[in-house]
Parts: structure tokens; C-alpha cells; sequence
């Protein structure tokens, strides 16, 4: 007799597709087992409705009746939704768990984000758009960026994208149409639609005006003033890059000051260490990976749970690399000049350790290595580019704004290094060479719309900049801490770790403002 006929099976439709299946098969999930050994109206028809994607559900009970199961990426988070909902085994989520976080790409995003949701597994949307947000200016530097279909940008250009001006979001959207225009063109108006216009600088409004394309695009641009109740642009997405300063407390906690472009203090907060923090790329919503030390050291920093974690730039830059760009295909370097040759004889090249700084610009990571009497850099480096030093010595500070990467050399030489053109000029540093100890400075700069190229003195907390448009040096100011006692009233020693450039979301920045108002005594 065929097993249809039997009364053992059980009905599944699942949207609008039905499937038959063994009770004594299905009986193996406990969720089925319970449903079916209750009074229930699904036990009595034999007969259970469903609302779950058809392809991951086809996916889960194929391996229920065959014992196996094959994942691809554009339905993993969907079958991990139904493995938790079902109680399904966590040897199957684990599964789920390391094929997704070892196969992840941004080329993977289009089968991605229909997926996410505030609550799925392997990784939330918060998770997923923090990722997006953060990695957006390298996102779409890629060809990847290019392919995208139009529902994906648009889901991309819409979000809270860390960026330094809106222009770069317009840029991006532009890319993508001239790309294949014939056919993206029609798409113009509606992404044009998810620029913030009333947070664009006039200089950037005018050049997207004089954008041939966008002429003859007809696109009227609706402008809004962000003090009027109408303005619907959201949050000033070119904010979120910010000064972090960290100092070191003598039991491992650190004092995070997180400070906006025009050194306004917006956060104070005192974190603890948490080895166990997850390494993972993407990682949770409200955190952040800021790069200190010339590109040398990564902090990331939990700013949910006041912990952080250091991490080892390298590794972590492997996930990114991995996430982002994929080729693990050696990258082409250039050298730059920065002293005659007669100068070798400055150093013993059988003493002096190369240094190698990994700094992060405006759409790509620069790895840079101190080769002696020249300094060698790749853009958007391979992993084997790391190979080229094993050793690490201070022999340098680094940082990058615009086209340039600025240099102070341990020997007292500040040099500029024009990307486009590959060229070194050496700058007048006499001055501040006298008042600062290099072993005391820090270097940092906001990677781009800026003119200052900002040196910190970690003893005097002084903060000097060289303005690259005048070429002046300006003392800007000190970082005063005027709560210098513990709780229990001791005097606190800190250590000045760091100062310097990075990004910390908006949201992550009002989490922490409205937990202070809440913990704030009454008077």
C-alpha cells in the first residue's frame, strides 16, 4: 500500500507550497513531536501551516528526510531562523554559524540584507548595516560596487553611512549609473532621493551642479533647512567622524573622551578589559574599531557594555581585506625618495628594523614600510604585502589626510608624501622639533575635508597642528582632566595612550550620552 494512503503523514504547507512528510520522520524535531502528541488542531488534521522562506524550508526538510543538507549563503540566515525556531540541534547552527562568518563578502549583500532582520541569527541587521556603515567609502571603491543590482544600493545609500561629506554618497550613486547607464539611468531620481542635501557644503552642492550627467538628469533638488520641523534628511551623516582620546588607568580600565572635528567633548567613559570580547567581522551594532598608534595597534570597543579589546592589526585587517577585496593576490607597491643617497651611512642596515604602519584613508587602506632611505607604500594592500617586515621598530609617525601621508621620522624629519603624484617634500620642523620629544608625540589627522595635520604631546597634553593650506603651525590647545580622583577619593594615575582619528556611530554616541543623563544624581 502506498505510504500516502497510511494516515502517517503530515501535512506542511508553507506559503503556498505543500509537502508531505513521514510523522515518524518529522517526530525527530521535538517541536513537531510536542504538536503532534497534543490535542491540538494540527494533530487531528495531520496538517500544519507555515510561513517561512520556500527555499530554506525545502533546504531544513530535505534534511530531515535525507540526513544531510547543502548551505548556500543566499539562504543560510534564513535557514538558521527556522534551526532556532524549531529547536533544531546546535551542531546544525554551528554549522550555519562558521560557513557564514568564513564565506561572508560584500559580494554576498544582495542575498544578505533581504535576510537580516532586527532579530535573526548568524547576524542581525543592526549587526549587518553597522558593517555597511563603517566599511562604506572602501565598499564602493570596489568593482563589486558596480554590480550591485538597484534595490541593494539603494537599501546601502539610504542608511546612517559614515562618511566625510555627502558628496561621497552622490559620487557613489553616480558611479554605479555610468556604469551601465541605458538601462540605471531611470534609477537616478529615486537614489538621488537618499542624499541629505541639506547637509552638503555649499562648494560640494555647487560641483554636483555642474555634474554633466546630473544636468541632464532634470533632477530638481529639493533643499531643507535642518532647523525646520520639514527636514526629513535624519542624522548628519559627515559627524561620526570624531577624536578618540584613551587614557591608561593602572588596573587596565581606560578613560574614553570621544571629541567631534572642532574638539567638542561628546563622550566620557571609563571601560574595562574583556579578553572574551568577539572578534568577529561584522561586529555587534555599538562598536567600534579604532586604529591608533600610526596604524600599528586596533582597539575595539564595546560601547554597549563599557568593555574593549585590543586586537592585532593584522589579523584583523586579514578579515577585512577578506570582506571587502577578496584577491589575495600580492599588490604592487611604490617607493618614494626621502633622502639623498649619500645619507645611507645614517643608519646600519644591519641594526634598524623596518617599521610598517597600516593607515586608513579616505577609500583604501595604505600600508606603509620605512625601507631605510625611502618609504615604500601599497594601496589597498594584499596580506603577503605584510610579509616584507617581520620587525617593528618606532622609527616613524604616520597619517593620512586627503591625498597626502604625513611623516615625522625619529630623526626629526617631517615629510609630505603626494599619493597621486609619488613625490616627497620635506617640511620646517625645526620648531616643533625643539619644544617635543618624538617619543612623546602622536600624529593624526580626519583623513579628509580638513587642513590640519595635528601633533599631541602625551606628556603636556599640548595640542599643536600644521595647517597644510598656509603651512603654518598653530597651537590649537591642551586636554585638561579635571576629575583626577577615584571614587573612593585617591588621586587617579592615567597614562595618555592615544590620541587620535576614527569613527564612532551617532547612535553609539547617544547611547552613551543618555546613559549619563539617566546615572546622573539629582539636585
Amino acid at each position: 500500500m502506498d505510504s500516502l494512503e497510511t494516515g502517517d503523514q503530515l501535512i506542511i504547507v508553507n506559503r503556498s507550497t505543500e509537502h508531505r512528510i513521514s510523522k515518524k520522520l518529522i517526530c525527530k524535531i521535538l517541536y513537531f513531536e510536542k504538536m503532534l502528541n497534543l490535542d491540538l488542531k494540527e494533530s487531528k488534521e495531520n496538517k500544519v501551516v507555515l510561513d517561512f522562506d520556500e527555499k530554506a524550508f525545502k533546504s531544513i526538510f530535505n534534511w530531515i528526510k535525507l540526513g544531510f543538507i547543502f548551505i548556500e549563503m543566499d539562504c543560510v540566515i534564513n535557514m538558521s531562523i527556522m534551526a532556532d525556531y524549531f529547536g533544531i540541534s546546535d551542531r546544525l547552527m554551528n554549522n550555519f554559524i562558521s560557513y557564514f562568518h568564513e564565506n561572508f563578502s560584500i559580494e554576498h549583500l544582495p542575498v544578505i540584507i533581504p535576510q537580516v532582520t532586527s532579530t535573526s541569527k548568524l547576524i542581525n541587521s543592526g549587526a549587518l548595516y553597522a558593517f555597511i556603515c563603517r566599511y562604506f567609502l572602501k565598499i564602493v571603491n570596489t568593482p563589486v560596487w558596480l554590480n550591485y543590482p538597484p534595490e541593494t544600493i539603494g537599501r546601502i545609500c539610504g542608511l546612517d553611512l559614515m562618511i566625510h561629506s555627502e558628496y561621497q554618497v552622490f559620487d557613489a550613486i553616480m558611479r554605479w549609473v555610468k556604469a551601465k547607464a541605458d538601462y540605471r539611468k531611470h534609477f537616478l531620481k529615486i537614489l538621488l532621493s537618499l542624499i541629505r542635501w541639506c547637509h552638503l557644503e555649499d562648494e560640494d552642492l555647487a560641483k554636483i551642479k555642474e555634474n554633466s550627467f546630473f544636468k541632464f538628469s532634470n533632477f530638481e533638488i529639493e533643499l531643507c533647512s535642518r532647523n525646520k520641523p520639514n527636514c526629513n534628511c535624519g542624522i548628519d551623516r559627515t559627524k561620526q567622524g570624531c577624536f578618540v582620546v584613551i587614557e591608561e588607568l593602572s588596573d587596565k580600565k581606560l578613560q574614553v573622551k570621544v571629541l567631534d572635528g572642532n574638539f567638542f567633548p561628546l563622550v566620557n567613559q571609563l571601560i574595562q578589559n574583556d579578553p572574551s570580547l568577539p572578534l568577529h567581522l561584522p561586529h555587534e551594532e555599538h562598536v567600534s574599531d579604532i586604529f591608533f598608534d600610526s596604524g600599528k595597534e586596533i582597539i575595539r570597543i564595546d560601547w554597549k557594555h563599557n568593555k574593549y579589546r585590543y586586537m592585532d592589526y593584522k589579523s584583523h585587517y586579514q578579515k577585512v581585506h577578506n570582506c571587502i577585496y577578496k584577491s589575495s593576490r600580492r599588490g604592487e607597491y611604490y617607493a618614494v625618495t626621502t633622502k639623498p643617497e649619500l645619507e645611507l651611512f645614517c643608519r646600519d642596515v644591519n641594526f634598524v628594523c623596518p617599521q610598517l604602519s597600516l593607515l586608513e584613508a579616505n577609500e583604501k587602506f595604505i600600508l606603509v614600510l620605512d625601507d631605510f632611505w625611502r618609504f615604500r607604500c601599497w594601496e589597498t594592500p594584499s596580506m603577503a604585502n605584510f610579509n616584507d617586515s617581520k620587525y617593528n621598530v618606532d622609527s616613524y609617525l604616520a597619517t593620512v589626510l586627503d591625498n597626502y601621508i604625513y611623516i615625522v621620522t625619529e630623526k626629526g624629519k617631517f615629510i609630505e608624501i603626494n599619493i597621486e603624484c609619488k613625490i616627497a617634500l620635506k617640511i620646517e620642523f625645526q620648531r616643533l622639533q625643539n619644544k617635543f620629544k618624538f617619543s612623546n608625540l602622536f600624529l593624526t589627522s580626519k583623513q579628509m575635508n580638513d587642513d590640519r595635520v595635528i601633533f599631541v604631546d602625551k606628556t603636556t597634553n599640548d595640542v599643536v597642528c600644521f595647517n597644510v593650506s598656509t603651512r603654518e603651525w598653530k597651537s590649537i590647545g591642551r586636554i585638561i582632566d579635571c576629575e583626577s580622583k577615584s571614587a573612593d577619593g585617591r588621586e587617579e594615575y592615567k597614562t595618555l595612550k592615544t590620541f587620535t582619528f576614527g569613527f564612532v556611530s551617532t547612535d553609539s554616541i547617544n547611547l552613551c550620552l543618555e546613559r549619563d543623563l539617566n546615572e546622573m544624581p539629582l539636585i
